[in-house]
């Protein structure tokens, strides 16, 4: 980036003659420095979320397991598990019509959120096969990916927990619409 303001300096220098080329040259400067605001902005915020959750202490497998959702777009969960010394619990709904994952975030995984705040400011194109889209719904930011007639979907719920659902037969905004974030409260509540 300083190479580039550099480069725009000296481009500056060399057409300050011509009143049109320094008023261009004048735009992109203002350019580059919103830029780098923008920029500067957003790493303030990963380093915002990720010293909070690194204050905040993991929650059990136990309490994991306790707020995990019985029900979830109408099916009941049919099994779930705690992942040990990761702070995730794992569950499928609906003979695995839908596989909801939930990390916590706090303490040691706060990379979880940053590495996912990291994607989503840059999501790679997708194929003819594996299509991945970015969105923010309602104040979320959500990153999908639909494959084979498969889509899952990716998002931290409370600047804390790190979601990813999955579902068969359903695009990104079938799954969205039909995913009650309400199931999540007990989590929200013990998100201290």
């Amino acid at each position: 980036m300083k190479n580039l303001i550099s480069s725009v300096l000296v481009l500056v220098l060399c057409i300050s003659c011509n009143p049109e080329a320094k008023k261009a040259a004048n735009d992109v400067l203002k350019a580059v420095q919103q830029t780098e605001e923008k920029s500067t902005h957003q790493l303030s915020d990963f380093e915002n979320i990720s010293a909070e959750l690194l204050k905040k202490t993991s929650l059990t497998d136990e309490e994991l397991l306790e707020a995990f959702p019985k029900e979830l777009m109408g099916f009941s969960v049919d099994r779930v598990n705690a992942i040990p010394y990761m702070q995730q619990v794992v569950g499928l709904f609906g003979n695995r019509k839908i596989v909801l994952s939930i990390a916590d975030a706090a303490g040691k995984n706060n990379s979880l959120v940053t590495t996912f705040l990291g994607f989503y400011s840059y999501v790679p194109l997708g194929t003819d096969q594996n299509k991945l889209i970015k969105v923010e719904r309602n104040g979320i930011k959500t990153i999908s990916e639909t494959m084979y007639n498969e889509t899952e979907m990716k998002f931290i719920y409370d600047d804390r927990f790190y979601i990813s659902v999955e579902a068969k037969a359903m695009n990104p905004d079938e799954l969205w619409e039909a995913l009650d974030l309400t199931v999540f409260t007990r989590y929200q509540e013990m998100n201290k």
